[in-house]
């Protein structure tokens, strides 16, 4: 007579079905000892028999469960699910009868708490069975059903083995049995989950593809290509090479490729395993739409189509803004080819210098006044491996060839700043910090500082500023305030205050960040001739400028006895066009603020952006046209400037979603970012690089497990190790 888990796999996976299925065996315990969970694996159907004597074998010194699907390998990986036959779902408490649709399979787990599994007519892809779990568990997750029970990896309880964690071992069964058959339109009577629907985008056709070849589209971003993404792109892997593909997508998108170009480039890869296996293109493009959902949920910005956060750009924009090269492209390329600093840096450190030039010689007369284009960067890592103080000094110290009076002192103090600000009256000042956190941290926490975010945002808006000391007042007078700082992420967020970013002070700031990157690490060596020329050139491209826009002249203001430098010598203006297309942005940008679900801060976030990508406009056309007559900024400076402006909204949309959270939250978002970053990492390894107690590591894993964040696994050798349930291939 076959035994209850034998009749039960026969039926679920069907004659047809074949692959390695996955049989997981999560020891009892005894008092303080800690559970452990081994795998086994069976090809199914031949090892069927196997496979049910190992259940009858260990169920009594185990709690056993199954993966409903079977694998084309003994690995439990997402990646390596061939086709599904069935929706699965944890109903947990969730009576039964909320369902929408009967279960074929309805397994009471435990009194009063079930599983579910719907047959399916014909096996589907993995991504379609996963979004129709999604859905299930998630509209009936208010009903008692766990939400994170939809993943490909799902381990379930198997029927005809015991319960061990309630007291009388109640036996886990088939409680009903419809044997229904379903089409995936059943299952259309859920709603999407949000940010499900890019990954059902169609693929594109061959007309949707670019016409470039793999190699001119990594041209085409050369400035923001970094070594490790063409060693993934041409070297063909010695092993693992899932993450190895799943990491050149995550470069190439933060290159800021479109998800048709990292389709192209990532099919034409050395790593591509798809290629290699002989599967359908089609495999690729829903590794590349996950991959697209994940590096966008890294920086909190992406969100279901139609809501939140609009793309700025079309892709014909796209398109044409990528071939632009200018000033800003050939700092970045020039920059990047010194050392291992994230590139994105780079981009800050090229609108500052720009900005530090052109502040005081370039304005914008607007129907609310001049808009001069000086901008804030705050550029934040997780670790010091990104380099941002050596990005700061490359650009700073190629500005002082030219500038060398650029820098203000930075003792951070309130006076201080005002002092050598009353001295330059519509100049350019950078305020340098290369460690911002220290002054925010005063600003916060010490009464000396208070109201000196304020002071720094009318700073900002250059308006007119007075401090009375008791022997002397100090005036500033038309001030033009550049801020170029740098700062540990979760630091800086841990700092700020809601109140921070409604005032509108943190706003006024463009953020980059970037995470560590062991791959980007390069030797200091020696500087090459190339180096060292380019340097030359650019340093004569900004002299050009600081030439051809001339330096401002002086009027004697009798107030302060001396000489200030008069009204800009330039006026930049806007074409028809150029105005039509910022006004789209600006509307695009407030609305998609007032309609997040954080208005009070998206809103002054989103309308400072518009403003700073305006900015960004004037000196990219400035930058263009030093040889000209007069500065106009035509629609494509716009959408030149929008094209980095969206990855300046990303990045601000990350720090402002980190506001308010706890250090054991942010503990959490290390810990589980270190697991995305390496699948398969070893518990042993995680503590020892995040210095965890065996009691802090208990806590940190067993949370993310039960927010189905992360799964465990042990080696042959019995070594914990953690795979991500989120975010990369599994």
């Amino acid at each position: 007579m076959e035994s209850p888990s034998k009749a039960f796999l026969k039926m679920a996976f069907g004659p047809e079905s074949r692959g390695y299925l996955c049989i997981a065996f999560l020891s009892i315990g005894n008092g303080a000892q800690k559970r452990e969970m081994t795998e086994r694996f069976f090809l199914y159907p031949d090892q069927l028999d196997a496979a049910a004597r190992a259940v009858e074998d260990g169920k009594y010194l185990a709690d056993v469960y199954y993966c409903p699907q079977l694998f084309e390998s003994a690995r439990r990986r997402k990646d390596n699910v061939h086709q599904c036959p069935t929706v699965w779902a944890d109903l947990d408490s969730c009576p039964p009868e909320k369902l929408l649709i009967t279960p074929s399979y309805l397994i009471e787990s435990s009194p009063g708490r079930h599983q579910g599994l719907w047959s399916l007519a014909h096996a589907v892809p993995p991504h379609v069975a996963e979004d129709m779990s999604k859905r299930l568990a998630y509209f009936h997750a208010g009903d008692g059903c766990d939400r994170s029970g939809w993943d490909l990896t799902q381990l379930l309880r198997v029927p005809g083995t015991p319960n061990h964690k309630y007291s009388g071992q109640p036996e886990v069964f088939l409680s009903k049995y419809s044997g229904a058959l379903y089409t995936v339109r059943d299952f259309e009577v859920y709603p999407e989950v949000k940010h499900s629907a890019f990954l059902k985008t169609p693929m594109p056709t061959v007309e949707q593809l670019p016409k470039d070849e793999p190699e001119d589209l990594l041209q085409k971003y050369k400035h923001a290509l970094l070594p490790a993404t063409y060693d993934l792109f041409s070297v063909t892997p010695d092993g693992e090479w899932s993450e190895k593909l799943w990491k050149l997508e995550m470069l190439l998108f933060e290159m800021g490729m479109t998800r048709e170009e990292v389709f192209v480039v990532s099919w034409a890869a050395a790593c591509n395993k798809y290629r290699r296996d002989g599967k359908d293109r089609s495999y690729l493009w829903v590794e590349v739409c996950r991959a697209f959902v994940s590096y966008n949920e890294r920086v909190n910005a992406v969100v279901f189509p139609g809501a939140d956060v609009r793309d700025l750009l079309t892709p014909q924009e796209e398109d044409d803004a990528s071939k632009e090269y200018g000033f800003v492209e050939e700092y970045i390329e020039w920059a990047s080819s010194l050392g291992d600093a994230a590139t994105q840096y780079h981009q800050a450190g090229a609108f500052t210098i720009l900005s530090a030039l052109l502040s005081g010689r370039v304005t914008l007369p607007t129907s609310y006044g001049p808009v001069v284009p000086n901008l804030w960067f705050m550029i934040l890592g997780d670790t010091t491996l990104t380099r941002k103080t050596t990005a700061m000094d490359i650009a700073t110290d190629l500005l002082q060839d030219v500038d060398p009076d650029a820098i203000l002192a930075t003792d951070g103090s309130v006076e201080g700043l005002l002092q050598g600000l009353s001295t330059r009256p519509k100049r350019p000042s950078i305020f340098l910090r290369d460690e911002f956190s220290g002054l925010l941290e005063m600003i916060t926490k010490k009464d000396y500082y208070a109201g000196m975010a304020e002071v720094l945002t009318k700073l900002y808006d250059g308006k007119l500023q007075k401090r009375i000391l008791r022997k002397e007042e100090i005036t500033v007078r038309d001030p033009i305030l550049l801020i170029f700082a740098g700062g540990i992420r979760n630091r800086v967020q841990g700092l700020l205050t809601h109140e921070h970013v409604s005032s509108g002070f943190i706003p006024r700031f463009v953020f980059v960040t970037a995470e560590s990157d062991t791959s980007r690490l390069q030797p200091l060596g020696p500087p090459t001739v190339k180096d060292l020329g380019n340097r030359d050139l650019l340093i004569r491209r900004m002299e050009r400028l600081v030439e051809g826009y001339g330096q401002a002249s002086h009027v004697t203001v009798r107030a302060l006895n001396q000489k200030v430098p008069a009204e800009p010598n330039v006026r930049a203006e806007l074409t028809p066009d150029a105005w039509t297309r910022y006004n789209l942005l600006e509307n695009d940008l407030v609305k998609s603020g007032l309609e997040s679900e954080k208005p009070e801060l998206m809103t002054p976030l989103f309308d400072r952006l518009s403003k700073n990508i305006l900015k960004a406009a004037i000196l990219l056309a400035a930058a263009r046209q030093v040889d000209q007559e007069g500065v106009t900024v035509e629609e494509a400076d716009i959408v030149h400037a929008i094209r980095y402006g969206k990855q300046w909204r990303a990045y601000a949309i990350e720090i402002v979603n980190g506001i308010g959270k706890t250090s054991y939250e942010r503990d959490l978002e290390r810990i589980l970012g270190a697991i995305v970053k390496r699948p398969g990492i070893a518990r042993s390894a995680l503590m020892q690089s995040y210095h965890l107690t065996a009691q802090q590591a208990n806590a940190i894993f067993d949370t993310l497990m039960q927010r189905g964040q992360i799964s465990m696994s042990r080696t042959e050798m019995g070594k914990q190790i953690y795979h991500p349930l989120i975010g990369g291939p599994k």
